[in-house]
């Protein structure tokens, strides 16, 4: 979440590039005074700690780097000098790493003003070098940690900040010397910081082993004795841990499970009273769930503690502009985003460097408000400067973001073939980071099960061979749901794939379509002109069936969730066999622009008996021919009464107490199919109330394509009613249901006439 605050706390801290972690609390006055009692190895290893302190301890953050560095550079280099007479060959590998410090602290200031540090960098190379091989030759793996440690920064900075892979192969050696030397704090440290590298990238897996160690490993730094200053550091590692665990959930879209980290890294806050409140990552995250005045609540909370948390830093408080951003885009005010951007692009492009991702965050904000306004040369400004810093940084996600973007304005100025490049880097992008979210979200899956089968393992090591044998069948039993869950899984994808290239086929259509209209307008002849229309009518039904088929698919697969998330493997089984049955029927049907009513009242009924399991029969329904009917020979659209008989369901009898009841009942008038579909549920305006109350409202996408299907279909026979909803009251006016009346224009294979 604020991955370049840590780079800020990292330079901050100094790193600590050179030194092993010191249990020693000693002032640098109580060392210096000690020095002249000290000889040989005890003052060697007294010269290294007054190094160490002095780097550390030397002053507030971001002032007098080049003094502290002649400090540190003044007992180094003794230290070295002395070590070396006597041949004491671990103070001289601790001594080389307090140089390269002082060569790396040097550089910080000119870095900072942007000045050439290339001498520093080749100084602080050389002490490195000089120091690996005597470590590794001692096989002090805490000393050797350190040193790949500075060689990863080294390397980082050397290369411009671009040079990702020897980067991440220093900070795995690292890693590796700091676990086998038993440095738990340095461990989980580095660990953090390899872990956000991964994220950035896209690398959501590896970066998800990472976080979990590092955020195992700062937890249990938190109970060891501690000076004020190491422990504040502790903190600040913890709760990153968890900022940075939540931001890679929000990354795969678990918005519950990112608010359940964050909201436990801001009760340590409160509890231990940190600097870091994390207000400012939750406001950021409610702008992802679109709750934008919880969001901005905290960005307030978050403000009225903007002086507690970091002030020398620039960069933090700069995130929280990034955050305001979201919210006046949320709630339609660019004009204020425009604000914003006037005042602090300039400041934006001077220290990028130092706000890192905020920067692209900051330009894809402020291009939305550009484009809302129609400034459209604004917005490709703000995303092409988005996109070359995603670029440089090699964030997949943003870049994929920000090509899109692209894409749409180049589109708007008529830049087609720009246009069409940036959408082929999105959709290129695109299929490499969702399957690297939908690996992440399987992979957990795959873990979380795995821990459970392990502890049921252990629970059950001291049963007899009965409860074993038992055991084995459920695992068993378990295995093959699962086979057959993922079965269903790649059927569906399948499914899904195919109506992909329908529509495609459709689109194509339409465009034949056009090109034939207009050849059609040239001839100026009527008859041609009445058949184009009934062409186009044609095609419109075909587009909604196309529409209607995935829509039905859906909420059928959405029912199948619901049983494998409660675990219920056999009602499970059951309601996937009735499933199998109903996709056979709707695929033989998908091709069909019309089908028996017969056919249609077979795949309701089959529909209607997996809501009945599913909600373990809390409601009983009825299909009733009022009249003579000859359901072989009426022909109409595939899947029209679901729709209906869903909301009834999911709206009216899903919140009803007691048992419920759905009648469907047909009638035949002046060749009119009649549909009557009458439920005993809470009614319209109590099932409104419930939904209000949740957090997600239902939206009815079903009910809307068939009122289309509807239109299409009953205007050749000029039916001007199509559906009509009735709520149902009692005497005292209480709701007691609802009902559905559907006027059906249909088809007959074969005319007949019906004896009354």
């Amino acid at each position: 979440m604020k991955k370049d605050l840590l780079l800020l706390m990292l330079l901050a801290i100094l790193s600590a590039s050179a030194f092993p972690q010191a249990t020693d609390s000693l002032k640098i006055d109580s060392l210096e005074k000690q020095l002249m009692f000290l000889k040989d190895s005890a003052k060697v290893d007294c010269l290294n700690l007054l190094a160490r302190k002095l780097s550390i301890l030397g002053g507030p953050a971001w002032t007098s780097w080049t003094k502290k560095a002649d400090s540190v550079y003044h007992y180094a280099s003794i230290a070295y000098r002395e070590a070396n007479k006597i041949d004491y060959k671990k103070g001289i590998a601790v001594a080389l790493n307090n140089l390269a410090t002082s060569e790396w602290l040097k550089g910080i200031d000119l870095r900072i003003s942007k000045q050439n540090d290339a001498e520093t960098l080749k100084g602080m190379e050389n002490y490195l070098l000089k120091a690996i091989p005597i470590a590794a030759q001692l096989q002090d793996y805490e000393i050797l940690g350190y040193a790949y440690e500075s060689m990863s920064d080294l390397v980082w900075v050397k290369s411009k900040y671009k040079d990702f892979n020897d980067r991440e192969e220093y900070f795995k050696k690292a890693i590796d010397c700091f676990h086998i030397s038993g440095d738990g704090h340095k461990e989980g440290e580095d660990c953090l910081y390899h872990a956000e590298r991964y994220v950035q990238r896209g690398y959501y897996e590896q970066g998800l082993e990472y976080l979990q160690h590092a955020l195992e490993l700062n937890k249990k730094s938190l109970s060891k004795p501690q000076t004020k200053e190491e422990r504040e550091y502790c903190d600040y590692l913890y709760q990153q841990s968890l900022i940075d665990v939540a931001d890679l959930y929000r990354t795969v879209g678990d918005y519950e499970t990112a608010m359940n980290y964050l909201l436990q890294g801001s009760h340590y806050a409160e509890e231990n009273r940190t600097e870091i409140t994390l207000y400012d990552a939750i406001a950021e995250l409610y702008c992802k769930m679109t709750k934008y005045d919880s969001a901005m609540l905290y960005w307030n909370k978050w403000k009225n503690n903007e002086n507690a948390s970091y002030p020398y830093l620039w960069g933090y408080r700069f995130y929280g502009k990034t955050i305001l951003t979201q919210i006046y885009l949320g709630t339609n005010k660019p004009e204020k985003v425009i604000s914003l951007f006037n005042e602090n692009i300039d400041s934006v492009r001077n220290d990028r460097r130092y706000i890192g991702d905020r920067t692209i965050i900051f330009l894809l904000s402020s291009g939305e408000a550009f484009k809302q306004l129609k400034n459209y040369d604004g917005a490709l400004k703000c995303f092409r400067e988005a996109w070359s810093v995603a670029q440089e940084k090699d964030a997949r996600a943003y870049i994929m973001e920000t090509s899109a973007q692209l894409s749409k304005v180049y589109h708007q100025l008529n830049n087609n073939d720009s246009a069409y490049f940036y959408l082929q880097k999105y959709t290129n992008l695109k299929d490499s980071v969702l399957n690297r979210q939908f690996l992440f979200r399987l992979n957990n899956y795959k873990k979380a099960t795995e821990d459970a089968k392990k502890e049921s393992r252990i629970g059950f090591l001291n049963r007899d061979n009965q409860i074993k044998q038992q055991q084995l069948k459920q695992q068993a039993t378990f295995r093959n749901f699962l086979i057959a869950v993922l079965i269903a899984i790649v059927f569906a994808g399948l499914y899904v794939f195919r109506n992909i290239n329908l529509k495609r086929k459709n689109e194509k259509l339409r465009q034949e379509q056009k090109e034939q209209e207009w050849k059609l307008k040239a001839l100026a002849s009527e008859n041609k002109h009445v058949e184009l229309q009934k062409q186009s009518a044609e095609l419109e039904m075909q587009a909604l069936r196309a529409q209607m088929n995935p829509h039905f698919i859906f909420n059928s697969l959405s029912s199948i969730n619901h049983f494998i998330l409660k675990n219920e493997s056999k009602i499970a089984s059951n309601y996937l066999t009735r499933f199998s049955r109903l996709m056979r029927m709707v695929l033989m049907n998908s091709q069909k622009p019309l089908i028996a009513l017969e056919d249609e009242l077979q795949m309701l009924g089959l529909y209607l008996e997996m809501e009945r399991l599913r909600f373990k029969d809390s409601f009983d329904y009825r299909i009733t021919f009022l009249n003579v009917i000859d359901s072989d020979n009426i022909f109409i659209p595939p899947l029209l009464l679901q729709p209906f008989c869903e909301n009834a369901i999911w709206h009216g009898l899903m919140h009803k107490e007691g048992q419920g009841r759905l009648d469907i009942e047909l009638i035949l008038q002046d060749n009119i199919l009649n549909c009557i579909i009458t439920d005993n549920g809470v009614g319209r305006e109590k099932a409104e109330e419930l939904n209000s109350k949740t957090a997600e409202k239902q939206k009815s996408m079903g009910l809307k394509i068939t009122t289309e299907r509807l239109a299409l279909l009953n205007r050749e026979r000029g039916v001007r009613t199509f559906y009509d909803i009735t709520d149902m009251k009692d005497e005292n006016g209480k709701a007691t249901g609802t009902k559905v009346t559907l006027k059906i224009s249909f088809k007959e294979s074969v005319e007949e006439v019906v004896l009354k």
